[in-house]
């Protein structure tokens, strides 16, 4: 298999945009409140620091930077941080916690990745660490390939394997789409094959995790629609039938799901 079949079989295309910024807007003060990732709690952190991937004169771009959390907590490891997402409330909470924490090198902008031409930004190889946490944004070749384009230096991308979402799954089953899953496990495999045919051996570390999550059943059933928006469009029925189903299995109004799943977290020098 050469990059270009890669590149084919790996195309999933965005859905629904508007849709995803509603989700990922509803969800900006929930991920506004967070705890400052530290070489003691986070892998990504750590990792970066023990293999020195940023300088206090280097530059970092965080595609999908939500709220900012790992931009802060890099910024004073670097000269630089670029930070992009495609909701503009968590670009808003961004940067309220960038004023907050009195933060001058960290810019966050509004940005579709799926969308961005690089050249026009001048970002063609403008960064010397390019990160992809967790995100949506890296969700096909040309998006992860993007990392590449940016980078000078090293990317490092990180995303859920072996995922169980409990309440997705089954809403998934009831609308006739299980096969489309949170899971990035083809997404890792491709993104490794790509990585492998331009000759670059990234390196590959694993952590279990265990998701707690409680939602009022408005806030749920905006994030579990949208979700499903995500794969393909919904009738007015089917809509009901995913507020139906969040009612029923609601406890004291809230909607739980416990997430199992293990982050994959991948590095490489471009």
């Amino acid at each position: 298999m050469n990059l270009d079949d890669v590149k084919k079989k790996w195309d999933y295309h965005e859905r629904d945009v508007a849709a995803s910024v509603e989700m990922w807007d509803s969800m900006a003060d929930e991920f506004a409140e967070f705890e400052m990732p530290t070489k003691e709690n986070s892998f990504l952190i750590k990792m970066i620091a023990e293999k020195n991937l940023i300088s206090k004169e280097g530059s970092i771009l965080d595609v999908g930077c939500g709220a900012g959390k790992y931009s802060f907590a890099l910024s004073d490891a670097c000269h630089q941080v670029t930070g992009l997402d495609l909701s503009p409330k968590m670009i808003e909470k961004a940067n309220e916690k960038k004023s907050e924490l009195g933060k001058e090198n960290i810019e966050f902008y509004v940005n579709d990745w799926h969308a961005s031409d690089l050249a026009s930004m001048g970002y063609k190889g403008k960064f010397d660490l390019v990160i992809a946490n967790m995100t949506p944004a890296v969700r096909n070749a040309r998006t992860f390939l993007k990392l590449n384009e940016a980078s000078k230096g090293h990317c490092v991308l990180t995303k859920p394997i072996k995922r169980k979402d409990p309440v997705s799954d089954a809403i998934r089953k009831m609308l006739d789409i299980a096969d489309k899953k949170e899971s990035a496990d083809i997404e890792v495999l491709y993104a490794l094959e790509l990585l492998w045919l331009q000759g670059m051996l990234p390196e590959m570390h694993y952590e279990e995790q265990l998701w707690e999550m409680k939602k009022p059943i408005e806030a749920a059933y905006k994030l579990y629609a949208n979700r499903m928006k995500s794969y393909r469009g919904l009738t007015p029925e089917e809509e009901t039938k995913i507020r139906d189903y969040l009612v029923a299995i609601a406890e004291d109004g809230l909607v739980a799901e416990n997430v199992e799943t293990t982050i994959v977290t991948i590095c490489w020098k471009v």
